[in-house]
């Protein structure tokens, strides 16, 4: 979070959209578990089909509110949801990427 100030929220979820680390989630407790578990099928759905289109670099989700950017190593989901007028540049979405691949 120290990377920018628009960036409202940082989870860690598992491969099954269990949350490992985060601070107070935006949503509901059931919101939360129902928006990860989504966002873990989704991924696991991908990754069938990551040996012809490449690894994947982020997901960026355009909701009203927010903007949350959703990247992955490993088996494991990293969470990011940005302030919706604040758009993140490639540079510090790349400073991101590079944080998780060194974890």
């Amino acid at each position: 979070m120290s990377f920018s100030k628009s960036i409202r929220y940082v989870g860690v979820i598992n491969e099954y959209g269990k949350i490992l680390s985060g601070i107070q989630p935006l949503f509901s407790k059931k919101n939360t578990r129902d928006e990860f578990f989504a966002i873990s099928s989704f991924i696991k759905l991908r990754d069938k089909s990551a040996l012809s289109i490449e690894e994947l670099n982020y997901v960026m989700l355009n909701h009203q509110k927010i903007l949350s950017t959703i990247f992955q190593y490993r088996k494991i989901i990293y969470y990011v949801t940005f302030e919706k007028k604040s758009i993140p540049t490639e540079l510090l979405l790349r400073k991101i990427k590079k944080v998780i691949m060194q974890e």
